[in-house]
């Protein structure tokens, strides 16, 4: 994905599921993705500021990707796509070493000069730059807004339930929804991705304009694509029976075949 909204030349390679699915917008992911180097200055608070609103957690010690620890002017980050996590040390404000160490012996394993923090889940509340683009009041309106639509929407499908499944439903979603109010990152989250980010596309909407889409295959892509459609949208429908989520459609989630591109596109 960082491929895909940096500048640069750059090669993809992905499965028809995964070009499919929805996930954050451009402009999110490029928020999403920061550097730190050597000698570059960072607050370290806003540091782990930022590291909540990419969803990592706090760990103590860190052992696996997405987590993060913080012990005086010391920062462990295990960051996501690396194989061990970081150690970042500072000097007033400036970051002083950058430390890989193994998680289990805690055994330094060298230096080094530049971090790359992606985001350790596809679903984000709103970074900096976009949080910043609200004022208080009218973010409070947005979260009361949100929580009234989700409570109504509760409502109406349970009417449509079992009385198992509609008490599922209620207690299942009023939990989500105080998670959703607080900000707090919980593993239900990606249902909530087409709500949280209505404008998002996929990975093939990311190309730029001179991006170049090859399709290997292009039929049995297809037939993937459709299969793994066909297979969302029975377990969608089976857990909105159950009260377990809310009712929602495949293209919540992911886009059709036909956006992989027409058969003139093809190389």
């Amino acid at each position: 994905l960082r491929s895909l909204v940096e500048e640069g030349p750059g090669i993809v390679i992905g499965t028809p599921q995964a070009a499919l699915e929805r996930t954050l917008p451009r402009d999110l992911l490029q928020e999403a993705f920061v550097d730190l180097e050597v000698g570059a200055k960072r607050d370290p608070d806003d540091l782990i500021g930022l590291l909540k609103l990419l969803g990592y957690e706090p760990a103590e010690p860190v052992r696996a990707p997405g987590q993060y620890s913080k012990r005086g002017g010391i920062l462990d980050v295990f960051a996501v796509g690396h194989a061990s996590p970081t150690r970042i040390e500072w000097f007033d404000d400036e970051i002083e070493s950058l430390r890989k160490f193994d998680p289990n012996s805690q055994r330094s394993l060298g230096n080094t000069h530049r971090l790359t923090l992606a985001p350790s889940r596809e679903t984000l509340f709103n970074l900096p730059g976009v949080r910043d683009s609200q004022s208080p009041e009218e973010e409070k309106q947005a979260r009361a807004g949100f929580r009234e639509m989700l409570e109504r929407a509760v409502e109406l499908e349970a009417a449509n339930l079992t009385d198992e499944a509609a008490k599922t439903l209620e207690e299942t979603i009023g939990g989500d929804i105080k998670a959703l109010q607080s900000g707090v990152f919980f593993d239900r989250l990606d249902l909530y991705r087409p709500m949280l980010h209505p404008d998002s596309g996929c990975a093939i909407d990311l190309l730029p304009e001179d991006g170049c889409l090859i399709l290997d295959e292009p039929v049995e892509l297809d037939a993937l694509a459709a299969r793994a459609e066909e297979e969302l949208a029975s377990a969608l429908e089976h857990r909105a029976a159950r009260g377990e989520i809310l009712k929602s459609t495949v293209n919540d989630y992911v886009l059709p075949p036909e956006h992989l591109g027409s058969p003139e596109m093809v190389i």
